[in-house]
């Protein structure tokens, strides 16, 4: 072969390579859920075909899941009322069945919750994209579900499968490795498992057999600061937020409910209020951080549209990329600007520029703002308590024709709790009128050995069983519920509630429950062990900054009505009973051998009774499941609606004319 010919067919092979077009195209996770998601009705207010222009902040978060994307770990930190979950942990799984088929982990804080979001969500998500003919066993077939491959808990597809457990079970996710693993509300995981560590490591460490295709998405919902999972991984990564222009100067800047400039000048959202201080919701609108000028809820589309995200951090996980999103973002028909006003007006009292709720203000810098709350140290003051003391109403009567005048209903239910020593048992007996304002009508002791059933529990029997208060208008009024607390001489609370099949319950009280619940329903095992049909773990810290709220921040304004909790004594109280409210401090607590910060709890100075104090928080307790078990049973809601429930017992109330 001459060179000539050489050089000839050399050519010929260039100019063939040259025409050569690119063999595969990746597509991306928005794209493909765009392509093929179908929205239905009855779970979002945009139904139809999914689409990111609606949401385009979405984008860059799902799209750093395709594998050309070099980053391994995403964490999301955000409010809720967003549609993040199905823009982005549902887009997510949803891609890696279809379209890039690989084994996923999905972890959420407990099992029944991993299980409702399969059958809600992903179930749903599968049928509206069309690929339900992909879930079925990839090992054998058979009749039976367990052979299916389409479960409660999991989907098997071509390429792959779907296990989805709660965090509590480490052994269960702990059988297979996965390349892609999602963590969803990470903040209501426990902080560490007994014998296995942390969630967070476990569920790297399953991933660590992919460690260099790897996919992780972490999604919450912040909680505590001090012990916030999602913020700690937030602050690992590059922190991004997310940059939208002012319409008047162009400038961009990321949307904030409340800033300050160095001359005291503010931006975010303002308004304007009435004579009354409530706000005049056509004035509502957002301030540019720079030109001042006002943007309106509607404006937003042609400013979100524009927007982008800027990392405002170094990460000091140079594969992790983080972001921060609040429903301050949201396009108009979602929770809009007007919306945050209303809500922050149930948590601040702006005519005197203070908290006026404690539990809503934590809330709204949780849910709204997509914040951590920093827990602080604090205790109650006997001056202040004494304050709640009412000239005319005196221990064991019903006021109702001051109940009426200052909350605006007569008391409508009477509840007692019982706080069980070694020696005596402490009841308390609080009414309770509209929007919870309550009224303390007894507080006393009984004394006995508590373990010996002939003692104190027959006359306690007697007294929530004969028991009536009689009103100044005529109404007579019996014990709807009780509490018992079941800390001290356990066998013989359980057996003293067993004597009743509904109304006396038993409860024991925990520092936390995962979630901030107010309260949980003993394990079907314990119940059947201890033959109780119900019992219930109470969340004595949220339950005490309630009180702690009510007796410390609470501002009536005589000519108004008394605010919700509002809490009122009779005149006639001791000051001993008052001064049982100081015996508890707020504090940090940390682990003795890291010092690391552990949680923030009420604490009990040693040698101080803190009997009031604890049976008022198991009185709020007992009220809360009663309302919850009424709104349920009674008015047919899924779960507890507060202003509802007042309503509702308000035109039938709990006394007999």
């Amino acid at each position: 072969m001459t060179e000539a010919v050489k050089e000839k067919d050399i050519n010929f092979l260039i100019e063939q390579f040259a025409d050569l077009k690119e063999s595969k195209k990746i597509e991306l996770p928005s794209e493909y859920a765009e392509r093929v998601r179908t929205l239905p009705p009855e779970l979002t207010p945009f139904p139809g075909p999914f689409s990111y222009n609606r949401f385009p902040y979405f984008r860059e978060i799902v799209d750093s899941l395709a594998s050309i994307d070099p980053i391994k770990e995403i964490a999301v930190m955000k409010g809720n009322s967003l549609g993040a979950t199905t823009a982005i942990l549902e887009t997510a799984i949803l891609y890696f069945i279809g379209c890039e088929p690989k084994p996923q982990l999905y972890i959420t804080a407990d099992s029944e919750l991993a299980k409702t979001s399969i059958e809600i969500k992903v179930d749903r998500m599968i049928d509206g994209a069309g690929l339900r003919h992909l879930i079925f066993s990839q090992t054998k077939k058979g009749k039976g579900s367990e052979d299916s491959g389409d479960t409660k808990t999991s989907k098997q597809y071509p390429g792959g499968f779907l296990y989805s457990y709660g965090s509590r079970s480490p052994a269960r996710f702990r059988s297979n490795p996965y390349p892609v693993a999602h963590g969803d509300e990470v903040d209501a995981y426990p902080e560490a498992i007994k014998k296995e560590g942390d969630v967070i490591s476990l569920i790297r460490s399953r991933t660590n057999a992919y460690s260099k295709t790897r996919k992780i998405l972490w999604i919450s919902t912040p909680l505590v600061e001090q012990t916030s999972k999602i913020n700690v991984l937030y602050l690992s990564g590059d922190q991004r937020k997310y940059f939208v222009p002012c319409p008047h100067c162009g400038e961009y800047q990321d949307l904030v409910w409340h800033g300050v400039h160095e001359d005291g000048s503010v931006y975010g959202v303002i308004w304007e209020n009435d004579e009354l201080f409530n706000p005049k919701i056509e004035t509502v609108a957002y301030k540019c951080k720079y030109c001042g000028g006002l943007i309106k809820n509607y404006d937003k589309p042609g400013i979100i549209n524009r927007g982008e995200w800027r990392p405002t951090a170094k990460p000091t996980n140079p594969l992790m990329r983080s972001y921060h999103i609040s429903p301050l973002y949201n396009p108009p028909g979602m929770y809009s600007w007007e919306d945050f006003v209303f809500e922050w007006c149930e948590c601040w009292d702006i005519e005197h520029n203070r908290l006026r709720d404690k539990e809503k203000y934590r809330s709204f810098r949780n849910l709204k703002q997509g914040l951590p709350f920093t827990e602080t140290g604090t205790q109650l003051k006997y001056e202040r308590t004494l304050t709640y003391k009412r000239t005319g109403f005196a221990r064991g009567h019903i006021p109702n024709e001051m109940a009426k005048l200052n909350s605006g209903s007569v008391i409508l239910i009477v509840i007692a709790s019982v706080d069980v020593q070694k020696d005596k048992l402490f009841v308390d007996v609080k009414g309770y009128s509209a929007n919870g304002v309550t009224w303390s009508l007894d507080f006393f002791e009984i004394k006995g050995d508590t373990a010996d059933f002939n003692g104190p529990w027959d006359e306690l029997e007697k007294y929530i069983g004969e028991k009536t208060f009689t009103s100044d208008d005529g109404h007579v009024y019996k014990i709807v519920m009780t509490m018992v607390d079941s800390g001290w001489n356990t066998q013989y609370v359980y057996a003293f509630a067993s004597r009743y099949s509904s109304g006396i319950y038993a409860c024991k009280g925990a520092d936390y429950l995962r979630g901030g619940e107010t309260f949980k329903l003993f394990n079907k095992s314990t119940l059947d062990s201890i033959a109780l049909q119900k019992a219930y773990h109470v969340n004595t810290c949220k339950m005490k900054d309630k009180i702690y709220n009510a007796l410390n921040n609470s501002v009536w304004n005589t000519h108004e009505l008394q605010p919700p909790w509002y809490p009122n004594f009779p005149e006639d109280y001791r000051d001993d009973y008052f001064k049982q409210f100081e015996a508890e401090n707020k504090v940090d607590e940390y682990d003795r051998k890291t010092f690391r910060y552990l949680r923030t709890i009420w604490k009990a100075k040693q040698g101080i009774p803190n009997h009031a104090f604890d049976t008022y928080n198991y009185n709020l307790a007992a009220l809360e499941i009663f309302a919850d078990s009424y709104c349920r049973e009674v008015l047919r809601l899924p779960g507890l609606e507060w202003d509802l429930f007042w309503r509702d017992i308000k035109a039938n109330p709990f006394f007999e004319s």
